[in-house]
């Protein structure tokens, strides 16, 4: 289906990153739904140009930083503006990073506002994050960030009276322990069980004094792992990350071929 442009395109506003925040390119939620393959193919239009994008999991956006860290917010503007051709895009400069430097010292860290996040948003940021990162070979950090993302998504779920990913594999072993008398996992308790899925989550968070300052571990499945499990409870609150299809594809083409 086309769109109509000029008058009728459909509006956003760019806020550019400021230090410590990811910019943002933010539109109406409601319009963005006829909007799919425009907004699919327009982030792969930015991204080639240098920049990290990723859409708001509740669809009225994208966040994004410059991978460089030099352009100006005219260049970024104009970035948006080519790759994004079907939307009608104003500049928000409230924040200005050239206005910020004439800023007293003391008041740097407080030129932008709070930005109010749904715990279910960050869980997928950090999730499509930690995929990014274990397609590009940096592995470790996946463990401990996708392990942040489903930490948060199985917290959603509990909260919700629901089941996480691992409730429902505790709750098959105990179903086949019941139905055919076999040891199986041994006699592993459900504490027991939890504490050796998240051991590595946790010591690659943590060292205390009678830890060993060594670890030795499969940092490809460990963090293969934990981007699975993020994955299933996401999927369990009806959330997709935007590059699952893309990460599919890549485990089948490394891994299984």
């Amino acid at each position: 289906m086309e769109h109509e442009t000029s008058s009728m395109s459909m509006k956003a506003i760019l806020k550019p990153p400021r230090e410590l925040y990811m910019g943002n390119l933010l539109w109406n939620a409601d319009e963005a739904q006829n909007y799919h393959s425009e907004i699919v193919q327009s982030l792969d239009k930015v991204r080639k140009l240098g920049y990290w994008a990723s859409p708001y999991p509740e669809g009225d956006g994208v966040a994004f930083t410059d991978e460089s860290k030099k352009k100006k917010d005219i260049e970024m503007l104009n970035d948006f503006r080519s790759c994004f051709d079907w939307l009608e895009i104003c500049l928000d400069l409230t924040f200005s990073k050239e206005k910020a430097k004439d800023k007293p010292t003391e008041s740097k860290l407080s030129f932008e506002q709070n930005v109010s996040f749904k715990k279910s948003e960050i869980a997928m940021l950090q999730l499509e994050d930690a995929i990014d990162l274990f397609m590009a070979g940096k592995r470790i950090s996946v463990i401990t960030l996708a392990g942040a993302a489903d930490g948060i998504f199985a917290g959603l779920l509990e909260q919700r009276g629901e089941t996480s990913a691992a409730d429902d594999t505790w709750a098959y072993i105990e179903d086949v322990r019941k139905n055919t008398g076999i040891a199986y996992a041994g006699d592993t308790t459900k504490k027991e069980a939890f504490s050796d899925w998240n051991q590595h989550r946790n010591r690659l968070k943590h060292h205390d004094k009678r830890d060993e300052e060594s670890l030795e571990f499969s940092a490809f499945d460990q963090a293969y792992y934990a981007i699975q499990r993020a994955n299933a409870d996401a999927r369990k609150l009806g959330l997709k990350a935007t590059n699952l299809q893309e990460y599919e594809n890549w485990v089948i083409e490394t891994i299984l071929i």
